[in-house]
């Protein structure tokens, strides 16, 4: 949008104040004759929720603690077991009782989990402490997007969605990119920092969660969890294009983790120093924070079919760079797959958004979050697997194929089904 103040460069608090509407909107009433929060507290709990300092070396570190390739596969599926079991009834969570008190929750199961993590001498207790953060992750992944929304809402700029989270995503990745890059320079002393240093901050958001202004929403009946999950449910069940595209972004975004997650592994068997690669890892957060920030720009032409077939033969293309495991080839492309996933998360989460009704967007953001775990918990393992008898290419390769497939399905149902605006169910173009 001209005269943006984002784009101002990423200061939190020039996020925050644009986030609530920016110059033109900040302190106006909105559609719904509200005034919007302040978005400076939700902005500063965002970066804590986004330091990193252990997201480029935790497959390492688990295997110096004699952890196998498989044993760490297992761990990670219990990461994803927990939103199996969590995920939804988080998101009703946050629904009926609040975005604040599920964010509060995240932080604090967050810092359990890197506290016992660091504890970790087997896969026994490898396996609760990934179930812990995967818990975190649960509290978090519903109310955060629909905390934004409901606040941009409030002033009458939901409209504004897609570039304010980018943007707020941009901050965000580049927080963790420098934070992966100092944890892993700060393992080569110990690995007691870059946990000690991710539970401290956790603590530090819960704190600002607790202080979080809710924007007001229509109250909703509290029929209890469940009963709120089934009718979030039939929502989705009677909007096939909705559900085809939760689907497709479960399967994009755990193509997308296997390639990043065991990108260290990869680099690692290629004689990659471990600095170097929280180098690469931190400098891939980087490129996904900048191209989070250009999303509104570049996005402004072309369809979401168009972007998502594009974006989708990239991160395909760097799951076979990285299984070739020729460094130059791996790094070019793994180069390109992260700025190109910068660009979509925005973009895809801008869609999803305009078609749900604020008392269950979390629950349905949530569903979302269900899904990918419900994919992740089987791939990873399987991809570890899968490389360590037949090499990562067939591994990546397979990454690749089940994305395509996956591509392939979902355009099937944007052809079958008439071109229904997610907004209002009325007949008409998803731009």
């Amino acid at each position: 949008m001209h005269g943006d103040p984002l784009t101002a460069p990423p200061v939190p608090g020039d996020v925050a104040l644009a986030a609530a509407g920016g110059a033109g909107g900040a302190g106006g009433a909105g559609e719904a004759g509200q005034t919007p929060p302040d978005l400076r507290r939700f902005v500063g709990y965002q970066i804590t929720g986004s330091v990193g300092f252990s997201n480029a070396i935790w497959v390492v570190f688990l295997h110096e603690r004699g952890l196998s390739l498989g044993e760490i596969g297992l761990a990670e599926a219990a990461f994803h077991l927990a939103p199996l079991t969590l995920e939804l009834p988080t998101g009703a969570f946050a629904d009926l009782f609040g975005r604040r008190w599920s964010l509060v929750a995240s932080s604090l199961l967050s810092a359990a989990g890197a506290l016992v993590t660091l504890a970790v001498h087997d896969v026994w207790l490898a396996i609760p402490a990934l179930y812990l953060t995967g818990a975190a992750m649960t509290f978090a992944s519903g109310a955060q997007q629909a905390f934004l929304y409901d606040a941009l809402a409030a002033g009458g700029d939901e409209h504004r969605f897609g570039g304010v989270f980018g943007r707020l995503l941009s901050v965000s990745f580049l927080v963790t990119g420098l934070t992966a890059l100092l944890g892993a320079t700060l393992a080569d002393i110990s690995f007691a920092w870059p946990y000690g240093l991710s539970a401290g901050v956790a603590i530090v958001g819960a704190i600002l969660a607790a202080g979080l202004r809710e924007p007001t929403r229509v109250p909703t009946t509290r029929r209890g969890l469940g009963r709120h999950i089934r009718d979030t449910l039939r929502v989705v069940h009677g909007q096939p294009r909705l559900a085809a595209l939760l689907g497709f972004g479960a399967v994009f975004w755990t193509a997308v983790t296997l390639i990043e997650l065991y990108a260290q592994a990869v680099l690692d068997a290629m004689g990659v120093p471990t600095p170097a690669i929280g180098l690469l890892i931190g400098g891939g957060f980087v490129l996904v924070a900048a191209g989070a920030w250009l999303t509104e720009r570049l996005t402004v032409r072309g369809s979401l079919v168009g972007w998502t077939v594009g974006l989708t033969a990239v991160v395909a293309a760097g799951a076979l760079g990285l299984g070739s495991e020729v460094l130059p080839l791996a790094v070019a492309t793994f180069v390109i797959f992260e700025a190109a996933t910068g660009v979509y998360e925005p973009f895809l989460a801008d869609h999803v958004n305009r078609g749900l009704a604020p008392g269950q967007r979390a629950t349905i953001l949530s569903l979302q979050g269900f899904l990918f775990s419900l994919t992740m918990v089987w791939a990873f393992p399987l991809l570890g697997w899968t490389a360590g008898r037949a090499g990562w290419m067939v591994g990546y390769g397979l990454v690749a194929a089940v994305l395509v497939g996956a591509l392939v399905a979902w355009l099937a149902v944007e052809r079958r089904y008439p071109a229904l605006d997610l907004v209002d169910g009325t007949v008409g173009p998803i731009p």
